[in-house]
């Protein structure tokens, strides 16, 4: 089998060199050498760009809809997914800052700024969205855990039998909830309650759970919309870069890792003769590439996405 790169022999650019060391080579936080580096990412183009966004409240604008967005060139949800993907955590300040705007939200004392959207139970869609992002940033968050916990004894009712039980799924939703049937938010195979629940199902539960994630022709709603038991066409995609996306929510889950050994050999193979991943020019989305300064360099692009795939397999 090939053997990747040894990216620690060559030339980084902040972010790419950061990433490496926090989450391959797992540099102590206190080490010099990586302060030094978090100091240069946050001062990088990618990220200043957007924290200059940020508004006095902490958020950008509307949440989750765009299209409602005024002068501000993306989303809160957009602007938190990349910062993340660029390396900033929980300490950060422009971090702190929008926790703290989604924890008013969690207690009541702001609405988001998005249209309500008249299909959803808008509260419970929001306050879902606002505690999901919450424990992405930090899962001990208390705010955040009572709502995932809500999500988690739904979950632990639909799959208490050996296979899921709509019904009981359906009753434990309006029970736990306290909502009416009517407006809803009924089902679970989507990015926010996916994210939200990776550490609080019990092992039976979240292995049933995982297999119905997977075997979901639809796959994971607003991350990615065909099977997880389905391969995509080329490795240099937008679609693959998706693919990826999801089976990164599946990691999170430590019992059901098992189930993702094709996953794991399909990355394996696609590495190329020279060491590197590469996932070609259509995975540029501004969100999950680039990470090196610029990508007129094939090179730089080769860097990304070999960081990429190394983050992911010190998890599976």
């Amino acid at each position: 089998m090939k053997k990747p790169v040894d990216l620690l022999k060559m030339e980084l650019d902040s972010i790419p060199k950061y990433l490496l060391l926090r989450d391959v080579i797992k540099v102590d936080n206190d080490d010099i050498e990586l302060k030094a580096i978090k100091e240069s990412v946050m001062k990088n183009k990618w990220v200043d760009t957007i924290i200059k966004q940020q508004l006095v409240d902490g958020s950008w604008g509307t949440f989750h809809s765009m299209s409602q967005n005024g002068k501000s060139t993306m989303t809160t949800e957009q602007a938190l997914r990349r910062l993340i993907i660029l390396g900033l955590d929980h300490t950060d300040e422009p971090m702190k800052r929008i926790v703290e705007y989604m924890e008013k939200h969690l207690l009541g004392e702001i609405e988001l700024k998005d249209r309500v959207e008249k299909k959803h139970n808008w509260t419970l869609f929001t306050h879902l969205i606002a505690a999901t992002w919450v424990r992405i940033i930090d899962p001990n968050n208390l705010l955040a855990l009572e709502i995932a916990n809500d999500w988690a004894n739904i979950i632990i009712s639909a799959f208490s039998s050996d296979i899921y039980n709509p019904s009981a799924y359906k009753e434990a939703y309006y029970d736990i909830h306290k909502v009416s049937e009517g407006k809803h938010m009924l089902g679970f195979t989507n990015f926010y309650v996916v994210a939200i629940l990776s550490d609080l199902l019990p092992k039976q539960v979240e292995m049933k759970f995982i297999d119905y994630i997977m075997n979901n022709k639809s796959g994971i709603y607003y991350i990615y919309d065909g099977s997880l038991n389905i391969l995509p066409d080329k490795f240099d995609s937008l679609q693959a870069s998706r693919y990826i996306n999801a089976y990164s929510l599946l990691c999170r889950y430590a019992f059901s890792r098992d189930k993702l050994k094709t996953f794991k050999r399909w990355l394996l193979s696609n590495i190329q003769e020279d060491g590197f991943w590469d996932m070609g020019q259509a995975s540029k989305d501004n969100i999950q590439f680039p990470l090196s300064n610029s990508w007129r360099k094939l090179i730089n692009r080769k860097i990304d996405c070999t960081i990429r795939i190394m983050r992911l397999l010190c998890i599976l």
